[in-house]
């Protein structure tokens, strides 16, 4: 084997596949090996269509920007991997979003429905394929890992031997990721967990290609600081327009005219602390809609609090701008957590209750899903599992309060609290094991509205988005069945579950 470039950036399947839309690499992470990978990937993990995770790009981009010209870096997916490692090769650098299988989706996926979920299962595969190639050459290259899930690497040494992984670079990594790779391939001792640098008043370099789902970042960070969640201390930045509309160019270029506009908060995109910028928010997405060849223009997470200070003239504004034409369904992901303001402050979470009091955070929670429902917004609501001092009394109000909505369309989703600042081998860690009989009963009732709302939301989703008619037909009958499993899995968990 000789040759070979010198820095390969590459991911698993779940992160390099070529969706067309946001949600569907949200449904093939959600998948567990219990669903045939082999048979159902030519559906759900589309062929890569030069495409790489966000993150990767931001990666890519920061390395040219320090110097490393295009004989000296490439991006490579599994099967390309060959053609590019070589006797040259020094630095392997791998993105994972869950490597252990820690991660709130994956580790409720799991509980569910057994075997573990995709984005573990595929990492893995990712990591012998590369041990191999590290053999091959010799053992001299480095293995770096980042990404999202890095902090379950960072936290466990079995983990990333058992996975290759000689050195993981956590948080965000602009601002020492060129340094760092010039020390390793300088041969310079490094420690096994580098902390990525980024100063919040750096400009964030423009990808270089294609990225994932289209996504295209506008802010960065939260700063709320909840207890549960990996970026709570990191402060929210925002994006110049300029670059927004620069990376969106640059995946209509290259031939994915879907993009997902990625913030922890889309509402506050704009704003100078938690104060929302609506005007802000609204030009962006009106420079974004102008940007010829774009389709649709998926978001992600909202807040509560943020919603609650927009007009319901703003959000109609917003989603129009976002709906194409004959589109029905425009989805959002807000965390609610939990109804008890008591508990959610207890969690760490008393941030987002901001400016309500405790006591009336489950009412501000429902009035505000039910505004966003009313002006065409389909809300995925986020609720907590297994939360410190989270009781099964405090489940069943829950429930309750689930319960009482009415037909508008809004889902729930609980998940099981990530174990972020645990030990590994903390028994404590929430698993199918310490669910009680409430739990699965929130998860049943959450449920029942959950398949009424999403195969709709999907295949209008899927329709806007241009996906052909076999594929649509071929997910929704895949997911009526997993429907009836899901409803035989969630009564067999709630008579085994001890109380």
């Amino acid at each position: 084997m000789g040759g070979g470039v010198p820095i390969v950036l590459t991911a698993d399947r779940t992160l390099m596949a070529g969706y067309r839309l946001l949600f569907d690499g949200m449904l093939a992470a959600s998948q567990t090996t219990t669903s045939p990978i082999p048979l159902l990937a030519p559906l759900l993990l589309p062929r890569n269509r030069g495409n790489a995770p966000l993150g990767l790009r931001r990666v890519e981009a920061a390395l040219r920007q320090g110097g490393f010209g295009p004989r000296e870096l490439c991006v490579a997916t599994q099967k390309t991997l060959a053609r590019v490692v070589g006797q040259d090769t020094r630095i392997i650098g791998i993105s994972a979003g869950d490597p252990g299988g820690r991660g709130m989706n994956s580790s409720t996926m799991s509980a569910v429905a057994f075997g573990i979920g995709w984005p573990q299962s595929l990492v893995g595969q990712l990591a012998d394929r590369v041990a191999k190639l590290k053999r091959a050459t010799g053992g001299r290259l480095k293995v770096v890992m980042g990404g999202p899930g890095s902090w379950q690497v960072a936290q466990d040494e079995t983990l990333a031997r058992r996975l290759g992984v000689d050195h993981v670079m956590t948080g965000y990594v602009e601002g020492n990721v060129a340094a760092v790779f010039r020390d390793l391939q300088a041969g310079k001792a490094m420690p096994r967990v580098i902390q990525g640098q980024w100063n919040p008043g750096t400009v964030i370099p423009e990808v270089c290609g294609a990225t994932t789902m289209g996504a295209v970042e506008i802010s960065r960070g939260c700063g709320l600081g909840c207890g549960f969640c990996t970026i709570a201390k990191t402060p929210m930045v925002h994006l110049p327009i300029q670059t927004i509309v620069r990376d969106v160019r640059t995946n209509v270029q290259a031939g994915h005219h879907n993009i997902a506009l990625l913030s922890e908060d889309i509402f506050r995109y704009g704003a100078q602390g938690r104060q929302v910028n609506p005007e802000a928010l609204i030009g962006l997405l009106e420079q974004v809609r102008a940007i010829p060849g774009v389709g649709l223009i998926q978001v992600d997470h909202a807040n509560v609090f943020s919603a609650a200070q927009l007009t319901d003239e703003q959000l109609r504004r917003m989603r129009q701008v976002l709906g194409r034409d004959g589109q029905r369904f425009v989805w959002i992901n807000i965390g609610v957590e939990t109804p008890d303001g008591d508990l959610l402050q207890a969690a760490g979470g008393g941030a987002k209750m901001w400016p309500c009091e405790p006591g009336d955070w489950g009412a501000m929670c429902r009035k505000q899903l039910e505004r966003l429902a009313d002006v065409g917004f389909l809300p995925l609501t986020s609720l907590l599992l297994c939360a410190d001092g989270q009781t099964g009394a405090h489940i069943s109000k829950t429930t309750q309060w689930v319960k009482a909505f009415d037909e508008r369309p809004v889902t729930f989703f609980p998940m099981l609290v990530a174990p972020i600042l645990a030990h590994v081998n903390d028994d404590a860690t929430p698993s199918r094991q310490t669910m009680r009989r409430a739990d699965w009963e929130l998860l049943r009732e959450c449920y029942r509205r959950n398949f009424k709302w999403l195969p709709r939301m999907y295949w209008d989703n899927q329709t806007a988005g241009g996906e052909p008619l076999a594929k649509r037909l071929l997910l929704q009958i895949m997911g009526h069945g997993q429907v009836v499993m899901w409803k035989s899995l969630f009564r067999w968990h709630q008579w085994r579950a001890s109380v």
